[in-house]
């Protein structure tokens, strides 16, 4: 992962916090250094100096370097999960309901590009029985989406054709590397990214009969 600019911070090492906040803390710190300088790069000593405490300190969190970095990444990936998880519980049919979840996605991406860019590009990185434990053996992620398609194909919604796991990964290819371009230059950027992707992935999958009923994305909803 290439050094990229520093996340700006306040941290008041002096103030003693309570140990799941100072966790918390330790994370968020650990999350920025990683995405500024590398997984490689990153130190210890670093995220330690930022919180404004002994590096010794540290290992009371976290054994090694290497459990730091993959608490890391099981924070990025659970926070996003649950966002995908919660909006394929709104109302609506399937289709909207998957449309739903990837508004939430890519918003929620670019509203957290540090963490998303860690988690993208750090899960590679792991071994694969690392990875596996993190994302989950049938990957959790996947499976919300594909289910949704399934459920939706199933409803007369996505097209016959369509293979739930490809088009998955197709839609999780698009939406996962947001956060390599996004640039946001007003607060509801990150929202019509988000409108505008969802609608061309729904598009991809629906069926003709769906599309004709389908209205214009129009510069209302964006």
């Amino acid at each position: 992962m290439p050094a990229r600019t520093a996340v700006p911070r306040n941290v008041n090492g002096a103030q003693r916090k309570p140990r799941g906040e100072r966790r918390s803390e330790l994370l968020t710190v650990a999350t920025e250094v990683i995405y500024e300088r590398g997984y490689e790069a990153a130190t210890i000593q670093e995220i330690a100096d930022r919180l404004g405490m002994m590096k010794a300190s540290l290992y009371y969190y976290f054994p090694s370097k290497e459990a730091l970095f993959v608490e890391v990444l099981r924070q990025a990936h659970d926070t996003g999960l649950a966002v995908v998880r919660r909006a394929a519980k709104e109302p609506g049919d399937p289709l909207q309901r998957l449309e739903t979840v990837i508004r939430q996605h890519v918003e929620h991406t670019c509203n957290n590009l540090v963490a998303a860019a860690v988690c993208q590009e750090g899960i590679l990185r792991l071994p694969e029985e690392t990875r596996r434990d993190i994302v989950g053996g049938d990957h959790a992620y996947q499976e919300v989406f594909r289910s949704l398609i399934a459920e939706a194909q199933s409803a007369g919604l996505v097209r016959p054709g369509a293979n739930p796991r490809l088009a998955t990964l197709s839609l999780l290819g698009a939406t996962n590397t947001v956060y390599r371009w996004f640039v946001p230059r007003t607060p509801d950027d990150a929202r019509l990214v988000a409108v505008e992707l969802a609608d061309l992935a729904i598009r991809s999958v629906a069926t003709p009969e769906v599309l004709l009923r389908r209205d214009p994305l129009s510069s209302k909803e964006i």
